[in-house]
């Protein structure tokens, strides 16, 4: 491709994410950013209360993945706006895992191993910390959110093993894509946020007097009251 072809496609492309930013863009930026509240909630009261000194960045890094999937979202980047909303999960429960873990930490930080699957860590988190998993069992039983496990959804798009979600890009501008979808991508950040919440809330339950309400609220309205004592035991 000569460079004056590739030169017309970028060209394209970004007339293309002008026009959408210009119409719905900035409206699905706030629209994002209202759909993770509850994570920045959570992100704040950690770094207040919950640091061990280990691996502290990587709250810092859930934040960031919300705000790349906040940009991509708003230029209409459908795709890599998938990656940042499946590193939200990844890094929430990497940070769980680490932040006990400075030995297994040092060691990834030190040679590049040692990474800790999301499957591998929730099964550690339901072995070792009390009653992590009969509370996640009631989160999950009581969800808003229309599949149990967003990360599978979001890592099918991701892995691109079906017609349904391989993508089928021939020119640049169609990286941006409609409104439509942009609106189901911020409807599925909604549902991250509230699969990440489930499983902090899990782990910090107990401490429930010192959680904000912006955590509490959402929760104690969609699970019974019957059901709360032993939610945040």
């Amino acid at each position: 491709m000569k460079k004056s072809e590739y030169q017309a496609q970028v060209d394209s492309l970004l007339s293309a994410i002008k026009k959408h930013v210009s119409g719905s863009g900035i409206d699905l930026g706030v629209e994002h950013h209202n759909s993770l509240l509850v994570v920045l909630h959570w992100i704040d009261y950690l770094k207040k209360s919950e640091l061990t000194g280990c691996c502290d960045e990587i709250l810092d890094g859930i934040r960031a993945t919300a705000v790349e999937a906040s940009g991509c979202i708003a230029l209409g980047l459908i795709r890599p706006a998938i990656f940042a909303l499946r590193a939200q999960i990844d890094a929430t429960v990497a940070w769980l895992y680490f932040k006990d873990h400075p030995k297994e930490w040092d060691f990834l930080i030190r040679t590049g191993d040692g990474f800790k699957s999301r499957s591998e860590i929730i099964e550690f988190l339901t072995k070792f910390v009390d009653k992590f998993g009969s509370r996640f069992s009631i989160l999950s039983a009581h969800k808003l959110r229309k599949v149990d496990q967003p990360y599978r959804l979001l890592s099918a798009h991701i892995h691109g093993q079906s017609t349904l979600v391989i993508p089928t890009f021939q020119k640049l501008e169609a990286m941006v894509y409609a409104e439509k979808q942009c609106k189901e991508a911020v409807s599925l950040q909604a549902e991250v946020s509230e699969y990440v919440s489930d499983i902090f809330l899990a782990y910090f339950a107990s401490k429930w007097p010192s959680l904000p309400d912006e955590i509490l609220k959402p929760v104690k309205s969609r699970v019974p009251s019957e059901k709360h004592a032993k939610l945040f035991s």
